[in-house]
């Protein structure tokens, strides 16, 4: 029963994420369209320069919720949650300071003097939205990530009509979409501090023994771990950047991502687990409870994320034609190492080691592989002089800082890395899509239509096949449904292996 709650819970969130990223992309399609470059390019820095600085305002706070929740009585809940609350209210009002008096020098370094006015209208932002952060972590907590996805829903189509109507309406230029992003966050911050607290809303409050001493001990790692993550991602850029020059950059910059729903899987994974490990930690150890969780939630990202991560791989080239035109052909082997990599981010490590408050052990082996990977991918470019090569190098860090983060669980849970994955399972899924990719790649291997008839007939093929594979080898999709509202006598059950 727990898991079946677990996995509506992931579900929950994976919908909010969906649509958030939807939206994500409206935006800048519409904006594209009525702006000039210049314009456009200024309002696309200012959000260079504001997700840039979030990861350090933002203090590694947002995890702090889902940790120190679940291990509290109910009724110290709301003392927890101000708290939290607090810090974030006053890194908000720093923020916006600092937006406003580095307006000039940021301008200036990027080259570009109307960033300097635009940044000074933005700067209203951050101080409301940083005090909404870890809304998640909160309902999470609660099991009740359904009024999440809600709020997620409607806060991203407010923010989409606050940006888009000043400039559709009345022809406004970039400063009328950034006034209109204050706005939305204005309303967007009302509604958050208003759920914040809404799921205790009927609990009696008192005065819980977390200090803040506390919640800067457990927030702090992470952002030390934040600020290396960006290291990490930046080398491989720097390099190929630098080296190779912005042909090749630009190739490298389309390919070399995930399959955005491999994000948006995961991270709806990770926001649950994390509470319920936390709630679960007793300090001594992983208990068979745990474990059974843990490898229940591999098994089912599993299920969703390695069938398009393979095809990703096998139909590659085809699918950055489709996305970036005919002159992005080399974009796909960037994908196809990007891709590759990606079969062991489903390993939920990041929730079990915040749940055990090993934070700083996670910072600690980002910081290794921050300073690794920037030596080696040095190393690669002065011998081999290759651009795929430095993206295979950040690919093997990748999967490095894995398997040291994975020693950090093994040690806690007093076993080897691998008793804690279930390799029968994830063995059976992997072959299973890898020979459906194959007999699709075969049987299309000699269509000549349109590129974007290839892609869908590919696609049609490859889920037909991987679907009769299911049924053949007993791969069942069916716990997955249940996440989604589906019961015993839904009809759709009868169609699922």
């Amino acid at each position: 029963m727990q898991e079946t709650n677990n996995t509506k819970q992931a579900a929950w969130v994976a919908v909010g994420s969906f649509f958030s990223f939807i939206v994500g992309i409206i935006s800048p399609m519409i904006l594209a369209r009525y702006f000039d470059k210049g314009d456009y390019g200024t309002y696309k820095q200012v959000m260079f320069v504001y997700n840039t600085l979030l990861a350090v305002f933002t203090l590694g706070l947002p995890k702090a919720y889902a940790y120190f929740l679940p291990k509290y009585d109910s009724k110290f809940s709301k003392d927890i949650i101000n708290k939290i609350t607090k810090v974030f209210v006053v890194m908000g009002f720093v923020f916006a300071a600092i937006l406003v008096l580095s307006a000039g020098p940021i301008a200036s370094f990027l080259n570009n003097m109307e960033l300097k006015k635009a940044l000074i209208y933005f700067a209203p932002t951050p101080l409301f939205l940083l005090p909404t952060m870890g809304l998640d972590g909160i309902y999470a907590s609660f099991k009740q990530t359904k009024y999440l996805a809600y709020y997620t829903i409607f806060t991203r189509v407010l923010t989409i009509i606050c940006i888009i109507l000043p400039v559709i309406l009345w022809d406004g230029n970039y400063l009328h979409a950034i006034i209109g992003f204050d706005v939305a966050a204005f309303f967007t911050c009302l509604l958050a501090m208003y759920l914040k607290t809404y799921p205790v809303r009927n609990e009696k409050s008192e005065k819980s023994e977390l200090y803040y001493k506390q919640i800067f001990a457990f927030a702090l790692p992470l952002l030390y771990a934040s600020l290396w993550g960006i290291m990490i991602t930046s080398a491989t850029q720097f390099y190929i950047s630098r080296y190779y020059g912005s042909e090749v950059f630009a190739d490298f910059s389309n390919g070399f991502m995930e399959i955005p729903f491999v994000g948006m899987v995961l991270g709806a994974v990770a926001t649950v687990l994390l509470p319920a490990f936390s709630r679960m930690d007793s300090g001594t150890g992983m208990s068979d409870v745990t474990l059974q969780m843990w490898q229940s939630a591999l098994i089912k990202s599993a299920k969703i994320i390695f069938p398009m991560v393979i095809y990703g791989f096998f139909f590659a080239e085809i699918l950055m034609r489709c996305m970036y035109g005919d002159n992005y052909n080399q974009s796909a082997i960037y994908f196809q190492i990007k891709n590759a990599g990606s079969m062991l981010y489903i390993i939920p490590f990041a929730p079990i080691i915040l749940a055990i408050g090993k934070t700083k052990q996670y910072a600690n082996v980002h910081m290794c592989i921050a300073f690794i990977i920037v030596f080696a991918e040095y190393i690669v470019v002065k011998t081999l002089n290759s651009p795929v090569y430095v993206a295979v190098v950040s690919e093997i860090c990748q999967v490095l800082k894995i398997f040291l983060l994975m020693k950090i669980i093994a040690q806690y849970a007093g076993m080897s890395i691998l008793k804690l994955l279930p390799l029968k399972s994830l063995a059976k899924i992997i072959i299973t899509t890898v020979i459906s990719a194959c007999l699709t790649y075969m049987i299309t291997e000699y269509f000549i239509c349109n590129k974007y008839v290839f892609l869908m007939l590919s696609l049609m093929i490859y889920i037909i096949v991987y679907y009769g594979l299911c049924w053949a080898v007993r791969i069942s999709y069916r716990e997955l449904a249940y996440g989604f509202g589906v019961n015993d006598k839904s009809f759709i059950l009868k169609f699922l292996p």
